[in-house]
């Protein structure tokens, strides 16, 4: 079992407001910032293998990063999963599921799937849910808060320059991060029929690559 008994799941203020709002516009900005500061897309960009045939991302968001993957990736389809309406931008090959993840199957055809900056935001019990969600997949590429002073410190530093939104949350979300080991443990990775990298890195971000023998 996981030791968790230090990680804090605090409510973020994106979450509750609507997607419209100019604060949570606002607050998405920052985060598409931080998210490019901290390296994330690149990492993941990077993981997926040639010739993918399916493309799975789970907290899709503005669906920025699946429109990256999409023109790298034209052959593969792309299905993307979050609680937020459609984006508007999103090329046409890319499938969007929107609702609760948990009232939602996933596809059936596995492949790679992907989460980016999503999985803090649940509790230890639905974890273990949804790694059982997820085992159909051949490829896990996850990125999450790293749970450590250090990105906290670098939180404060960036204070005068994000909206209070985004301050609020981000401190929330590192928080709610994962120390290394912690995340595979906690979705319940059998390490008999996986094979699991992790790496903490420097600029506030937990990686994984988890792949199934």
């Amino acid at each position: 079992m996981p030791d968790l008994s230090s990680r804090r799941l605090t409510p973020e203020l994106l979450d509750s407001i609507p997607h419209d709002d100019p604060g949570a516009i606002r607050s998405r900005r920052d985060l598409a910032r931080i998210n490019c500061f901290m390296g994330n897309d690149r990492w993941i960009i990077r993981k997926i293998p040639d010739h993918p045939a399916h493309i799975t991302e789970i907290g899709a968001g503005d669906g920025l990063l699946l429109s990256k993957i999409s023109k790298l990736h034209p052959r593969a389809e792309i299905s993307a999963y979050d609680l937020a309406p459609r984006p508007a931008h999103l090329a046409e090959n890319i499938s969007w599921h929107r609702g609760d993840i948990f009232a939602q199957a996933p596809p059936a055809h596995g492949g790679v799937l992907i989460a980016n900056l999503f999985l803090h935001h649940f509790t230890e019990a639905q974890l273990a849910t949804l790694g059982t969600w997820m085992r159909g997949f051949g490829i896990l590429l996850f990125s999450e808060p790293l749970r450590a002073s250090f990105p906290l410190l670098m939180g404060k530093l960036a204070t005068p320059f994000i909206h209070p939104i985004t301050r609020h949350d981000m401190r929330v979300s590192i928080e709610a991060g994962f120390r290394p080991g912690e995340l595979p443990d906690a979705l319940r990775i059998d390490r008999k029929h996986y094979q699991i990298s992790e790496t903490a890195h420097c600029r506030g971000s937990i990686r994984m690559v988890i792949l199934r023998n």
